[in-house]
């Protein structure tokens, strides 16, 4: 089963026909959602995906010239589940996955706190693979790893692979690191087949805290303050800041691998 399915039938146990989207922002770095029960959650913007139209999240559908979106605030969680989890268009997809993300803060009592280096055991005998230009964690991990592997899809740099090279290479790294944006785009099933290790981590704020998930580790976020947290997204922020101004709190789970 592809983790897209896996997270859709999870989140069915978590929310009924009675909660609804309260409301979204779609930011150039991060978009929110909040439940009507007050849940919020977290998504990377699949900006990359998009045209660079200046609206692409509204389309017109009929000759009035007003344009409209697949989901709107008021519609049921689960509707927008059944549209958005499984959609093509990257802005829908990005909304629907942090609607996803708000359902499952339900049960705090599992969350590990703290940042996810205190739970990595990386060592010289170690070559880390990571999915995803995670600046703050390569810097943490090459001082410490033998080797630091870093696979993104727009390559920026000459230390950044690209991801066709995970094919050959990934399968060579003793710990993978993948940021949690894989899940949103639903590349996340392609890189776990070239993984041959069970030391797996999924971080970042677009990961969902579900223990059904095979990994080893699964490091996002839980919002502390919902009302803060959409003005800055507003205003262009972006992880580190809404990390920095304590809008979120970095918190762990156990996957389904130990």
């Amino acid at each position: 089963m592809k983790i897209s399915e896996v997270l859709f039938n999870e989140a069915f146990e978590f929310v009924d026909n009675s909660v609804f989207l309260e409301d979204y922002i779609i930011g150039y770095g991060l978009t929110a959602a909040l439940l009507s029960d007050g849940r919020c959650g977290v998504s990377y913007t699949l900006r990359e995906d998009t045209l660079g139209k200046c609206e692409e999240f509204f389309k017109c559908t009929s000759s009035t010239g007003n344009p409209v979106s697949k989901i709107d605030v008021g519609m049921g969680v689960r509707e927008i589940l059944k549209i958005g989890a499984f959609s093509p268009d990257p802005l829908t997809r990005s909304v629907a996955y942090a609607v996803l993300n708000s359902v499952f803060y339900y049960d705090e009592s599992k969350y590990l706190k703290g940042d996810i280096t205190k739970f990595l055991d990386v060592s010289f005998d170690d070559t880390v693979g990571v999915v995803g230009k995670i600046e703050p964690l390569i810097e943490y991990l090459k001082p410490v790893a033998w080797d630091v592997l870093v696979f993104d899809r727009n390559r920026n740099s000459d230390d950044v692979l690209p991801d066709w090279a995970i094919v050959d290479l990934l399968p060579k790294c003793t710990v993978v690191i993948i940021t949690g944006a894989t899940v949103v785009n639903g590349t996340i099933d392609w890189i776990l087949k070239y993984v041959n290790t069970k030391r797996v981590i999924i971080v970042g704020p677009s990961t969902p805290l579900v223990e059904k998930i095979p990994v080893k580790f699964l490091a996002g976020v839980r919002v502390l303050d919902s009302k803060k947290l959409f003005k800055l997204i507003a205003h262009g922020a972006g992880t580190r800041k809404i990390i920095a101004e304590k809008l979120v709190e970095k918190v762990v789970i156990k996957g389904g691998i130990f």
